[in-house]
């Protein structure tokens, strides 16, 4: 009986064996692939649509102010009150005024450079292994946080565009058979990636790692390679004042790079999306697991300089970090958004080695990761986008002691608040500045220069010294989020023993959430 149970068992997966040998043997016409391509640019295009329609965020507004300045020369004037280079704002400046004053139109450049980066990915895959491996390369990136970058007027998704067609033209420039526009293609790359963020000469630490194997292999340089590479880099010394600037500021320590944080980025940044990769990397696994390895060519395997590619990649982050060390600068993950490339490339070399390039295996992890990518940003956007009109409907922070001043104690929510708040609110609404108390309760520096942007950008609100306000304001109304390591007011305000009553949550669109009435204390007053 056992034994007939086990001539049937191995007579099914015999079965499967030769059904899945006939797919993998099936020529797929070229014309499905594109079709799979063009499909995912649709859905790609759809998804982001969807993010873009929430409102803009503080640093958002940044850009998106500067770019509707008057005039070229005061926008190049503006450009210092950002720590980015000009190509951001002249490319939101042409979208709005191309699509009008729209969140879209704002976030636009960020789309379509983010979409293109990706489909430099798509390329530089297929035509290293096959074109479905490219889908699920695209797939594997999209899946990252990094992909929220996609739809936000930042100049990360500028970033990842430039990164992408810099990889492509160094894949190109390294063949046998090299043109030279190959060359200028990735010397073009390269400036695009200069002119859009300050921090973007760590982003040729891939390249770098990859010429140096490549020294190693060939015993002498390949000068035009490095030429592309190098003198683009030189562009960033005009931007010496702003470097400056940012070193100046002072950050709290939570923000600050730091061996912890470098830890942090990749703990932080696989976490959410690592269940689901391995999900997609054991359904690829299941798939091939009967196909023999030593079948496997050599050509599947990364080159050399590949390998130090993708480890470069990785290493952006770490890179960046050790060097703002010296400053004590601060790190955010956003810096590092290339390390996805890596993330990429390492995944799905993994799966065409360990499967020896199936194509259903590709499928298989490629399937997994469509249904998490929509499901993890736009239904966070559409809560968000709920969130807010729930909020505005309803404008319970409108009606709470309407005769008081509302101070926000962090800088993210004043300007957001400003911009999209009602008039009578943004009416009585401040925010107070006074740098040695914020280096003392906050070590931060970050929102001092608040008092500069109302000479520049159309802020409705207040801005005063603390000092000055609590003279003329005995009483008022807070909004803040205690323990928030930018924000220094409330500790300020419990420090000097002034009265805070809390009010209750009030859940908004903006960071800060918890109200409080503060009654100052007579001592308080005497500065």
């Amino acid at each position: 009986m056992e034994s007939e149970t086990d001539e049937r068992v191995q007579g099914f997966m015999r079965t499967l064996e030769r059904g899945r040998n006939r797919l993998e043997s099936v020529e797929v016409p070229s014309f499905l692939t594109k079709l799979a391509l063009l499909g995912l640019v649709a859905f790609y295009l759809l998804v982001t649509a969807v993010m873009a329609m929430r409102q803009l965020w503080h640093d958002e507004l940044f850009t998106y102010y500067i770019a509707q300045a008057p005039s070229l020369g005061r926008l190049w004037e503006e450009i210092h009150l950002d720590l980015n280079p000009p190509l951001l704002y002249l490319a939101t400046r042409g979208s709005l005024a191309l699509l009008g004053d729209h969140p879209y139109a704002v976030r636009l450049p960020s789309i379509l450079a983010f979409l293109a980066g990706s489909l430099c990915l798509y390329v530089w895959v297929a035509r290293r292994l096959r074109p479905s491996y490219g889908l699920l390369a695209m797939l594997a990136f999209w899946s990252t946080p990094f992909f929220n970058y996609a739809a936000e007027a930042r100049p990360y998704g500028l970033i990842i565009g430039f990164f992408g067609m810099a990889a492509l033209a160094y894949q190109n420039a390294v063949q046998p058979a090299r043109r030279a526009r190959s060359t200028a293609l990735l010397g073009a790359a390269v400036l695009g990636m200069m002119l859009s963020h300050l921090f973007a000469v760590f982003y040729l630490a891939p390249f770098g790692f990859a010429e140096l194997v490549r020294l190693y292999r060939r015993r002498k340089p390949d000068w035009s390679l490095w030429t592309a590479l190098v003198i683009p880099a030189f562009f960033p010394f005009i931007y010496i004042p702003l470097v400056a600037r940012f070193e100046g500021s002072v950050f709290p320590v939570a923000f600050q790079a730091s061996l912890h944080r470098i830890a942090s980025f990749y703990f932080v940044n696989i976490k959410p999306e690592g269940p689901v990769l391995l999900i997609a990397l054991c359904a690829a696994l299941l798939i091939a697991f009967r196909r023999e390895r030593s079948s496997v060519p050599d050509k599947v395997l990364p080159r050399g300089w590949e390998t130090a590619f993708i480890l470069g990649a990785l290493a952006i982050p770490a890179v960046i970090n050790l060097v703002l060390m010296r400053s004590h600068g601060a790190f955010f993950d956003r810096y590092g958004s290339p390390a996805a490339f890596g993330l990429a490339l390492g995944m799905v070399f993994f799966i065409a080695a360990y499967t020896n390039v199936s194509r259903l295996a590709a499928v298989a992890a490629g399937c997994v990761l469509l249904l998490y990518i929509p499901a993890e940003n736009v239904l966070s956007t559409a809560a968000q986008l709920l969130h807010r009109h729930s909020a505005s409907a309803t404008a319970p922070i409108d009606a709470v002691e309407p005769e008081l001043p509302l101070v926000a104690a962090s800088g993210l929510t004043f300007l957001e608040m400003d911009k999209y708040a009602s008039p009578g609110l943004a009416a009585r609404l401040y925010y107070l500045t006074d740098t040695q108390f914020a280096i003392q309760y906050a070590h931060a520096t970050i929102f001092e220069g608040i008092p500069v942007l109302k000479r520049y950008f159309p802020i409705r609100a207040g801005v005063e010294p603390f000092r000055q306000f609590i003279q003329l304001h005995r009483k008022f109304l807070v909004l803040g989020t205690p323990g928030y390591p930018e924000d220094w007011l409330l500790r300020k305000l419990m420090a000097d023993g002034d009265e805070l009553k809390y009010l209750g949550d009030f859940p908004g669109p903006y960071k800060d959430t918890s109200l409080y009435e503060v009654t100052v204390s007579g001592s308080s007053v005497t500065y």
